[in-house]
C-alpha cells in the first residue's frame, strides 16, 4: 500500500538539539559543583520527562550541599529558574539540513505528517514554532501523554488512531534505539536517520537515510 503519512521523531529527526540540551545539563550540574559524566548525559537521548527527572535528582544527590545554600531545593525547581536565568535555546540553527523544504515538498505531494516525540508539548513548540516547522503537522503527540514513552508503541498507535490511519499507511523517522523499537512495536517500518554520536546500534529499521530530503525517494 502506498505511504499516506510520514510520523516524524523530533529530536535528532527534525532538530539536532541533543547536544544542546546535554550541555545544558552538564553546565548547570557543573555550576553546582557536579560534572555528570558523559557516558550518562547520553543516557538521556530520546528519553522520556520521567527518565530526566529521575537521573537529574540521581545527581542532585552528588552535588555538595553547601553549594545549595539555605534553601536546599529541589533539582527541578534549581533546572527551571537556572534556565529562566540563562535564557530558552536558540533552535533555529539546530534545524537539520533539508527538513523546511522536505516538509514543503511532502505536503505538496499529499502526504500527512505527524509529530511523535517523547519531549513535552511545550518543549515541541519552543523547538519547532521559531522555525514555523509547526503548521506542517496536524497531528503532535508528546511522551508527556503517557505513564510510559519510547519504547513503549503506545505513542506511534495513538498518532495513528489520530491520523485515522494503519502501520501499513505511515512509516516513522527515527534515530534512537527507543524510537526505533517503539516504531516497530507499533507495526510501523522506520526510516531511521543514521547517528553516530550515541553509540546507537539503529537495528531493526526498513531504511536508513544521512539526510531528511532522503525520505522524498521512499515516499
Amino acid at each position: 500500500m502506498p505511504i499516506k503519512a510520514v510520523i516524524c521523531d523530533m529530536d535528532g529527526v527534525l532538530v539536532d538539539s541533543e547536544p544542546a540540551h546535554q550541555e545544558r545539563v552538564r553546565q548547570f550540574f557543573a555550576e553546582h559543583g557536579f560534572e555528570v559524566p558523559t557516558e550518562q548525559l547520553v543516557t538521556l537521548v530520546g528519553c522520556s520527562g520521567s527518565y530526566f527527572d529521575r537521573k537529574a535528582a540521581e545527581w542532585w544527590t552528588q552535588v555538595p550541599r553547601d553549594g545549595l545554600g539555605d534553601e536546599m531545593p529541589d533539582v527541578l525547581t534549581a533546572y527551571s529558574r537556572w534556565k529562566d536565568e540563562h535564557g530558552q535555546i536558540d533552535y533555529r540553527p539546530l534545524i537539520n539540513p533539508t527538513v523546511p523544504e522536505t516538509l514543503e515538498r511532502l505536503t505538496a505531494k499529499g502526504i500527512r505528517l505527524a509529530v511523535a516525540s517523547s519531549t513535552s508539548h511545550e518543549g515541541i513548540r519552543q523547538e519547532l514554532e521559531p522555525s514555523d516547522l509547526l503548521r506542517h503537522f496536524e497531528v503532535i503527540v508528546s511522551g508527556d501523554e503517557f505513564s510510559e514513552s519510547k519504547p513503549n508503541p503506545e505513542i506511534y498507535l495513538t498518532t495513528m488512531a489520530r491520523l485515522g490511519m494503519g502501520p501499513d499507511e505511515c512509516i516513522a523517522v527515527e534515530d534512537s534505539d527507543r524510537g526505533i523499537a517503539a516504531g516497530i512495536a507499533a507495526g510501523l517500518r522506520v526510516a531511521v536517520m543514521h547517528e553516530p554520536r550515541f553509540a546507537f546500534s539503529q537495528q531493526g529499521g526498513t531504511w536508513y537515510i544521512d539526510r531528511f530530503d532522503e525520505l522524498l525517494e521512499i515516499v
